[in-house]
């Protein structure tokens, strides 16, 4: 987010459940949290409790991100559909090849996601993918992060590091 999100003024995340991360990103003067259930607030988060399908913004945001939420959403193409509606770059992750092995994961109604499957839901190849590994985990470690620019012809290379935020 620092490289990608370097020069933006506004994020939405939606299904942040509550979790703190957007915080973390306190150079963004306008920062969203959308959430079916709980959305996440603070003094520099605004919360916003509903769904995106019925939701209505003034304006799209520079990023709009969506972490570990997609395997989730029974309709998971309408979903995705909306994300790109509402971000100019639009950052997902999601649980990578994840088999229901020892056990199926509470409240997954996709697994396995693959690239292919969300490549499906978006309706389009993502300008930049990247599969990460957690450690310490034996099974369900991969996640799978993508990034969907407005321009679908947009690269993300070396770069793009120029502008990046350190801390």
């Amino acid at each position: 987010m620092r490289t990608v999100g370097a020069k933006a003024e506004s994020l939405i995340d939606v299904g942040s459940g509550n979790c703190p991360y957007l915080d973390w990103f306190d150079w963004i003067p306008e920062r969203v949290s959308v959430d079916i259930r709980v959305p996440y607030e603070s003094e520099g988060v605004k919360a916003i409790k509903g769904d995106i399908h019925t939701l209505a913004f003034d304006d799209t945001f520079d990023i709009c991100t969506c972490f570990q939420v997609l395997e989730h959403v029974p309709d998971a193409g309408a979903f995705a559909h909306r994300l790109l509606e509402l971000g100019e770059l639009v950052v997902v992750s999601v649980p990578y090849n994840w088999k229901n092995v020892p056990r199926p994961t509470p409240g997954h109604v996709h697994d396995p996601v693959t690239y292919e499957k969300l490549t499906g839901w978006m309706g389009r190849e993502a300008n930049y993918k990247i599969i990460v590994e957690e450690p310490f985990q034996r099974h369900k470690s991969k996640r799978l992060i993508a990034l969907y620019d407005r321009d679908p012809e947009r690269t993300f290379d070396s770069s793009i590091k120029k502008g990046r935020i350190i801390r």
